[in-house]
């Protein structure tokens, strides 16, 4: 009967280490990837705000695929454009939900900068595993020596290293940042949509 008990405990311990093993790895992957838990919630919204009209039907495919490519770069981009990409998607669907005069409009500027800046992400990306994967060797036969290939190699990454810092880090989000302002600050703050402010006026004293 003791040995039952003890066996019994054994398996209760080891089901209990697993399980908070498991949750602690939960924690470390999402912890890992919250910009593109962040940039995925803040895409979600952006999507749910677009399914509030019929008219709309024909954005959402596009509104899908480019938050689906904009969660994809906010995984797998190197720091900090993860970091920019899920400010710049909270800020789009926050801009989107406070503007009162013309959302779709600004949602869909909010979408096209997204796509360009994960796009851009991407690319970097992409070209910077394909530099990385170029042999110096293989180069050296047709220009001439190993020494003049891997200069032009690192004459290639330091080219794209430059261009992604300016344009990842500052010039891209710099722009879509000044056209949520603009879009936002365009019209005065109202408490309402303007045909709701219209119709509350129209109906103000018809309970009376």
């Amino acid at each position: 009967m003791g040995s039952m008990i003890t066996r019994l405990l054994d398996v209760l311990r080891l089901a209990l280490i697993w399980e908070v093993n498991g949750w602690l790895a939960l924690v470390y992957v999402a912890w890992e990837h919250a910009a593109g838990l962040v940039t995925a919630v803040a895409c979600g919204g952006l999507l749910w705000s677009a399914g509030q009209g019929v008219e709309l039907a024909g954005q959402r495919p596009w509104l899908i695929g480019i938050s689906a490519l904009a969660i994809l770069a906010a995984l797998l981009a190197p720091a900090p454009v993860p970091l920019l990409l899920a400010a710049m998607a909270v800020a789009g669907a926050l801009a989107v939900r406070a503007d009162r005069f013309n959302p779709d409009a600004l949602r869909w500027r909010v979408a096209g900068g997204l796509a360009l800046y994960a796009a851009a992400a991407l690319a970097y990306l992409g070209y910077g595993s394909y530099l990385a994967g170029l042999d110096a060797l293989a180069w050296a036969e047709a220009l001439g020596g190993q020494g003049e290939a891997s200069q032009a190699l690192a004459q290639g990454r330091a080219f794209v290293n430059t261009l992604a810092t300016w344009g990842l880090w500052l010039i891209l989000p710099l722009g879509y940042f000044s056209l949520l302002v603009q879009g936002v600050l365009v019209h005065p703050p109202l408490p309402a949509r303007p045909q709701e402010t219209i119709t509350a006026v129209r109906t103000r004293g018809q309970g009376r």
